[in-house]
């Protein structure tokens, strides 16, 4: 085909641009998973030791050595599926170009959230007290939900 009828077509193509901001990274440049992983062990691992003083736990460092790893990949688990969930409202339904929308990343946020508490309540957790359990899977949920969603991808370029 010439030129002019390559440009006299309109293009049924959905562009993503950076539709969500760390799967794009990751992907784009698979170097940051040596920034995102150790960075994401490190919360989980300053959470749960935070939560363990407030909460006044005995035994704090079979607490942690029992939980953390359950915990950070829970949490990483939770904020792909977080990810996946928003990709797939972005292309599936083209309801978005950049994922800057919060009506698409809020929901996505949700997911995370959701999906933290839901597996480590019913997994990580399972073998203490109820309430203690809900606790702990709470804050889990609040303080490491992926709140970068939120962070506007046109920031990035």
């Amino acid at each position: 085909m010439n030129k002019k009828a390559l440009h006299g077509r309109r293009s049924n193509t959905v562009k993503l641009y950076n539709a969500y901001f760390p799967f794009w990274i990751l992907l784009l440049f698979p170097q940051v998973w040596l920034i995102v992983l150790p960075g994401n062990f490190i919360i989980d691992s300053l959470v749960l030791i935070v939560s363990l003083l407030i909460l006044k736990v005995a035994d704090k460092k079979q607490w942690y050595k029992q939980y953390i790893l359950k915990i950070y990949a829970f949490g990483m688990l939770s904020d792909i599926a977080g990810g996946a969930f928003l990709l797939l409202i972005i292309c599936g339904f083209r309801l978005g170009t950049m994922g800057d929308e919060l009506y698409l990343t809020v929901p996505a946020l949700m997911v995370s959230a959701v999906l933290i508490f839901v597996l480590n309540y019913f997994n990580t957790f399972k073998a203490i007290d109820k309430p203690l359990r809900r606790k702990f899977s709470l804050i889990f949920a609040i303080v490491t939900a992926p709140y970068t969603f939120l962070i506007p991808s046109s920031w990035l370029y």
